[in-house]
């Protein structure tokens, strides 16, 4: 597997499943299946990210300060609705909208 090179452009490109690795990972990080099958959220058009980053460090456990709501590997405000960012960055696009989330590491 070392010796298999990454494309440079598109990393992901040959990017597989492995359920074998998936399943060793799950049994050494207990409870990280269910954590991960839990952070799909529904949520009103007029709901803020700051709402939606609440309840997703209400489910992970982890302070609210250590979390950042993403779309594009761009950091969304706090203030903005899920209305705006649905309008600005996902109109045209199929449901639902896809949001993705980082955890911060702590200062030490």
């Amino acid at each position: 597997m070392c010796n298999i090179k990454i494309h440079e452009t598109q990393p992901l490109l040959n990017l597989k499943l492995d359920r074998v690795m998936q399943d060793i990972v799950y049994k050494l990080v207990p409870g990280l299946q269910d954590i991960l099958a839990k952070t799909r959220i529904k949520a009103s058009c007029r709901a803020e990210v700051r709402h939606l980053r609440r309840v997703l460090c209400h489910r992970l456990m982890l302070n609210p300060q250590h979390v950042q709501l993403l779309f594009d590997n761009e950091v969304l405000p706090d203030h903005m609705t899920m209305k705006q960012i649905w309008l600005s960055r996902w109109f045209g696009k199929p449901s639902p909208l896809v949001l993705q989330y980082s955890v911060k590491e702590k200062r030490r």
